[in-house]
């Protein structure tokens, strides 16, 4: 956990994004950012809830993906979370909670619940479809709503799990976080801090389609 008297660390992006810092507001075309390691999902669900109760939306956490899709966008795996930390081309994936997955609400609907959750894990790009094909074919087979869900749920939890299990061995879980302007940074840093293994930084990267 980070001491929480510690500040957060604004890193000098211009050599990857193109565009100076500009002292708490990312410029046009970027998108500020904070961004933790965390040393167990523990610790990293804590921060997650807290920045739920403060008002951030799950579309505005991300996660580094496994290492398979990594792979495959960069050609290699670093050795170090840290190195990707920073990198704009870091592939991601959403977060999923575990109650994204396991509810007894969503397992009961079956099939066409878990298809955002598949998606939101990078499993499909991860697997070239496989894991909504698989799916698919289930549900097509007649296995029932309640089976399937499980099954899938089950499936879920594994793909969730994986890579925050690769990354640990790797330094930790990485936690991007979109902040925009000043008073959502500080709150962000803030609750980071509290959990993270060492205090937060702030960078900024190159919106999509912004060049």
């Amino acid at each position: 956990m980070a001491d929480s008297t510690d500040t957060n660390q604004t890193i000098d992006s211009s050599a990857w994004t193109g565009e100076a810092e500009t002292g708490g507001a990312a410029p046009r075309g970027s998108i500020r950012e904070a961004v933790a390691v965390f040393d167990s999902r523990d610790s990293l669900q804590q921060a997650i809830d807290d920045l739920t109760m403060a008002g951030f939306q799950r579309h505005e956490l991300s996660l580094l993906a496994n290492d398979q899709t990594i792979r495959d966008r960069l050609g290699h795996v670093p050795q170090r979370v840290d190195d990707l930390a920073h990198d704009p081309d870091a592939p991601r994936q959403s977060f999923v909670s575990p109650e994204d997955i396991g509810s007894g609400q969503g397992v009961a609907v079956g099939f066409p619940a878990y298809v955002g959750a598949i998606l939101a894990t990078g499993a499909v790009l991860a697997t070239g479809g496989t894991a909504l094909a698989a799916a698919a074919a289930a549900a097509a087979a007649g296995v029932g709503s309640g089976a399937a869900g499980s099954y899938l749920s089950q499936w879920l939890t594994d793909k969730r799990n994986e890579p925050m299990l690769q990354h640990l061995d790797k330094g930790g879980i990485l936690l991007w976080v979109n902040i925009g302007d000043a008073a959502r940074e500080r709150a962000a840093v803030e609750i980071l801090n509290r959990h993270a293994v060492r205090p937060a930084e702030v960078h900024e990267v190159a919106q999509a389609g912004s060049d």
